[in-house]
C-alpha cells in the first residue's frame, strides 16, 4: 500500500463553503494543506495531552516528596490568608519597599565558600 494514498473525507459543511473559508479567510493555498495541518495539530495535541498527564503525575509526586522532606504543607486559600498576603504585598506595590526580581538578583549572589 502506498503510504501517501488519498484518504476519503466528507466535511460536515459544503465543500465550496469550506474551501472559501480556508482559502479566503484563513489564507491557505489549498484545502488539502489546511486539512493536513489540522490533522497534524490534532495528533500532536492528543499525544502531548497524554505525555503531559504523565508528566503532571510525576511533578505532583515530586512536589509531595519535596514538601514532605522540608516539612511544608499546602494550605487552602482562605480569606484570612489572602488578607495576610495582600497586606505583605501592599508596601511593595506602593513602592514603599524596594523589591528585586529573582533574575536581577541572581547574578549578584556570590557562591558559598567552596562552591565555585
Amino acid at each position: 500500500m502506498n503510504s501517501r494514498a488519498p484518504i476519503s473525507y466528507r466535511p460536515s459543511m459544503e465543500r465550496s463553503e469550506l474551501e472559501k473559508v480556508v482559502t479566503k479567510k484563513l489564507r491557505y493555498k489549498a484545502l488539502n494543506r489546511f486539512i493536513d495541518e489540522a490533522v497534524r495539530e490534532k495528533i500532536t495535541r492528543e499525544l502531548a495531552g497524554t505525555e503531559q498527564s504523565e508528566m503532571g503525575k510525576l511533578l505532583r509526586k515530586l512536589t509531595e516528596v519535596v514538601y514532605e522532606h522540608n516539612g511544608w504543607k499546602m494550605m487552602k486559600l482562605t480569606p484570612e490568608i489572602i488578607d495576610r498576603i495582600e497586606k505583605r504585598a501592599k508596601p511593595v506595590e506602593e513602592g514603599k519597599v524596594r523589591s528585586y526580581p529573582w533574575k536581577a538578583k541572581s547574578h549578584r549572589v556570590k557562591p558559598a565558600v567552596g562552591q565555585g
